[in-house]
């Protein structure tokens, strides 16, 4: 099956940067988890495509924040991570699905 096919929502291409913190479970004791910043390759109804310089935990819950243009403001939303790879063209650069939650 091609990877397209498996698509429930169209990709569009955006540049947008998005900072992530993963959640940390109930009663861990630790305050925050790992904070990730990168940028949006596409975004769809379901989710986004994000760069990173560093790799995701698959199936973790990450509280976002998307920055749109030059806004001093950006738009707060919880997603999941549904997959994770390195990228082939830069090295120590990865790729992520995350899955919009609400």
């Amino acid at each position: 099956m091609v990877e397209s096919d498996r698509r429930q929502y169209p990709r569009f291409p955006q540049l947008l940067e998005l900072q992530a913190r993963e959640m940390q479970s109930f009663g861990s004791g630790l305050n925050t988890g790992k904070a990730v910043v990168g940028r949006v390759q596409n975004v769809s109804r379901g989710g986004v495509c994000l760069i990173t310089p560093q790799s995701m935990e698959r199936f973790c819950l990450v509280r976002c924040e998307i920055g749109v243009s030059e806004i001093p403001a950006s738009i707060p939303t919880l997603m999941r991570v549904c997959w994770t790879r390195r990228q082939n063209l830069q090295v120590e650069t990865y790729v992520t699905g995350l899955q919009f939650l609400f």
